[in-house]
């Protein structure tokens, strides 16, 4: 694929090396696999499958860090 911005829409990661995923032609006719990532190459993305979702670390959405923030402040009392 091409498109960078469908890929950053798709909200998977991206892969610089393919590791212990799959590309579509490896696992075709089993069910267990569905896309997790893509791999990006020279000339575009590709997608990997694998059996298990990969875990992303996320920043915090503003309420949450507010609720950290408040809640150090109280301990400090």
């Amino acid at each position: 694929m091409n498109n960078e911005l469908a890929v950053l829409a798709s909200e998977l990661p991206v892969l610089q090396a393919k590791g212990t995923y799959k590309y579509l032609k490896e696992i075709t006719g089993n069910g267990a696999y569905y896309q997790v990532a893509w791999q990006k190459l020279s000339d575009g993305y590709v997608a990997l499958y694998g059996t298990t979702p990969i875990q992303i670390r996320s920043l915090p959405t503003l309420a949450e860090a507010h609720f950290v923030m408040v809640s150090q402040l109280n301990n400090r009392s």
